[in-house]
């Protein structure tokens, strides 16, 4: 059995997930949390969220699409890596059940020890 990797789904999954979530993070932190025109803040009566908060709520939004994605990815990537280990196994040719021995011949039949020499009595 083939060790699959991991590199990948680490890759799909930091991309997909994890890069989004320090994205709000970081802008959540880094952006005020009020409105620099005055405006009042919050959802509704001619308010608008501070911009802080308006990329909590984008993130909100954007979570689900980034789960189904991210599992939709990680389901892809097993289906190649069990494709290209099947191709792996059928392209190798099978094994001998015993290595080759040197200074003997091999009569090219598998499983039969080599043929003794005849004239060397």
């Amino acid at each position: 059995m083939h060790r699959r990797r991991v590199s990948p789904y680490l890759v799909a999954l930091g991309l997909l997930w994890g890069l989004p979530l320090v994205l709000v993070l970081v802008l959540h932190v880094v952006l005020p949390d009020h409105n620099a025109s005055g405006q009042c803040t919050g959802l509704g009566f001619g308010c608008t969220p501070a911009p802080s908060d308006a990329v909590l709520f984008l993130g909100y939004f954007a979570a689900l699409p980034l789960l189904v994605l991210g599992l939709v990815a990680c389901l892809v990537i097993a289906i190649v890596q069990h494709r290209r280990d099947r191709r792996d196994r059928r392209d190798q040719p099978d094994q001998p059940d015993q290595p080759d021995q040197p200074g003997r011949r091999d009569d090219g039949v598998p499983g039969q020890p080599p043929a003794e020499d005849s004239d060397s009595s």
